[in-house]
C-alpha cells in the first residue's frame, strides 16, 4: 500500500502484536510505526522482529503515543499521504485498511472513521461503550452536522489534513478532538462500516475495567465540551 502508513500505540501489548503485525505484513503495508508507550513487556522487541519501526514515548497517554508517532513520520524525508490509526488488539483491522482508505483515494474524504459492527455470536463493542458513542456522536451531529456514528480508533486521515489540526490531547480525548477539529476546519469526515471483535488476548486499558471505562468516558466528554466552548488553540495538560 504505497503512501499509507499505520500507527499502533502500544503499552504492554506483547500478547497481541505478533498476530496484528503478521496480518499487516500480509496486507501489504510497507510502513508500520509501533509507539511503545512505556511498556514493561516485550512490546518493542516483538515489533522490531516483525519489521515495524518502533518509537518510544515513556510518558503514558494514548494521545501522547500518537503524537510521538506523528512527529516521527513528519520528520521523515517522505511523509505518508495517508495515516491509519489502529489499536494493537484489533485483529480484523489489517484486512479492512483498503475499505478505510478508499474514500480518501477517490478524493471523497479527508478523515474516515471505522464504524464498528459486530458479527452475530462474537464479542463486540460493549454496551457502555455503545451508549457513550451514541451520546458523543449525537452532539457532533447537532453541533457540526456530522454523519459519523462512532468514535472508533480504527481510522484513516490524509496526513496533510492531520497536521493542520494541531492535535494536542494527551490521552483518551484524542479521537473526539480529531473529529471536532476536522469538522470545524472543513475537512470531509465520513464513516464506513468495519467488522470488529473484542480482544482475545491481553486486557483492554479502557473497557477491561469499570474504572478505566468511567475515566475514559469522563475524559472524552470533558474534551468534547472544551473543544466546543474553547475552540482550537487550547492547550491540554496532563492531569
Amino acid at each position: 500500500m504505497k503512501g499509507v502508513a499505520v500507527l499502533v500505540p502500544a503499552r504492554n501489548e506483547a500478547d497481541c502484536l505478533p498476530d496484528l503485525l503478521d496480518r499487516l505484513s500480509a496486507a501489504g503495508v510497507d510502513l508500520v510505526i509501533v509507539v511503545d508507550n512505556g511498556s514493561t513487556d516485550d512490546t518493542a522487541r516483538i515489533s522490531v522482529e516483525r519489521g515495524a519501526t518502533v518509537t518510544r514515548e515513556p510518558a503514558p497517554g494514548y494521545g501522547r503515543a500518537c503524537l510521538a508517532g506523528i512527529r516521527e513520520l513528519a520528520a521523515a524525508e517522505l511523509p505518508p499521504e495517508v495515516l491509519v490509526f489502529m489499536d494493537a488488539d484489533d485483529f480484523l483491522a489489517p484486512s479492512q485498511i483498503g475499505d478505510l482508505v478508499a474514500s480518501i483515494a477517490r478524493d471523497e474524504a479527508d478523515l474516515v472513521v471505522g464504524e464498528r459492527r459486530s458479527s452475530p455470536g462474537t464479542p463486540g463493542v460493549r454496551p457502555h461503550a455503545r451508549m457513550g458513542n451514541a451520546l458523543v456522536t449525537s452532539v457532533l451531529r447537532r453541533v457540526y452536522g456530522s454523519t459519523v456514528r462512532d468514535l472508533g480508533p480504527f481510522r484513516a486521515i490524509r496526513f496533510s489534513c492531520l497536521r493542520r489540526l494541531e492535535l494536542d490531547d494527551p490521552d483518551y480525548g484524542w479521537y473526539v478532538q480529531m473529529q471536532v477539529r476536522a469538522l470545524r476546519r472543513g475537512c470531509r469526515v465520513v464513516g464506513v462500516p468495519v467488522d470488529f471483535h473484542a480482544r482475545t488476548a491481553g486486557t483492554s486499558k479502557v473497557s477491561g475495567s469499570v474504572r478505566g471505562s468511567v475515566l475514559a468516558g469522563v475524559k472524552i466528554l470533558w474534551t468534547l465540551a472544551g473543544e466546543i466552548v474553547g475552540g482550537p488553540g487550547r492547550r491540554h495538560h496532563s492531569e
